[in-house]
């Protein structure tokens, strides 16, 4: 998997060299090639660090991504099926590799002491939890302007990724518990070197994550419901 680094979960973006009309426009061109599934990951993961993208700019990027692989698909002619799958697999690794390093970032900066605002803590972890939806719900968004073929096969991804999930799901619901388990043991063992503020941002930390985890198992059982169904 590429590593794709993004800074700290709370930064805003700044200003990017690559404009999405530009990525959109690679994006495009890559369905071309053979090696499409490696050029869409690197592509992502390239954008993600360029654009120092914040988590809540996961979506643009895969509207982005995926009409421009999309209108490439479609122009080429023939199968799309498994060209759209090879695009998103390698978009969803990308993400997925964000997502990790977004919350080893988030971990440190806690563990170090630096000092957060609830409110910054609570949409961090919620950021990290929602990436999945994110993800679909972009696709939905593309699904909604295209037409004919392209349509239907993203219908059908789309379908297939609610119920089997994506990697960047699975990333994040394991960061998130990493997260919450680390960070609550070292506040309940008193760790020794944790500045008196680093212990107070932990303590806040190991509230905030116990609300998200809660919401990350209501999920996964609606996921194993429609796993029955």
């Amino acid at each position: 998997m590429s590593d794709a680094n993004i800074p700290d979960p709370l930064e805003t973006s700044i200003p990017d060299p690559m404009p999405l009309e530009q990525l959109r426009a690679e994006a495009e061109a890559a369905a071309s090639a053979p090696d499409l599934h490696d050029r869409v990951r690197d592509l992502t993961a390239r954008v993600l660090h360029e654009r120092r993208m914040t988590l809540n700019d996961i979506r643009e990027l895969v509207v982005a991504v995926s009409s421009g692989v999309g209108s490439g698909l479609a122009a080429r002619g023939g199968e799309m099926k498994d060209g759209l799958k090879q695009a998103m697999t390698g978009l969803d690794e990308a993400v997925a590799g964000a997502a990790q390093a977004a919350s080893y970032t988030l971990r440190e900066a806690v563990t170090q002491g630096k000092e957060f605002k609830d409110t910054e803590l609570k949409a961090s972890l919620e950021q990290l939890r929602d990436l999945e939806t994110q993800i679909v719900e972009a696709l939905k968004q593309t699904a909604s302007q295209s037409g004919g073929k392209l349509k239907e096969e993203l219908g059908d991804l789309i379908d297939h990724l609610k119920i089997s999930g994506t990697r960047t799901g699975e990333e994040t619901h394991q960061a998130l518990r990493q997260l919450a388990s680390g960070v609550k043991a070292g506040v309940q063992s008193g760790r020794a070197g944790l500045s008196e503020s680093a212990s107070t941002a932990s303590g806040r930390l190991s509230q905030v994550a116990s609300g998200i985890l809660d919401a990350l198992s209501d999920s996964l059982k609606r996921q194993s419901e429609r796993l029955r169904s």
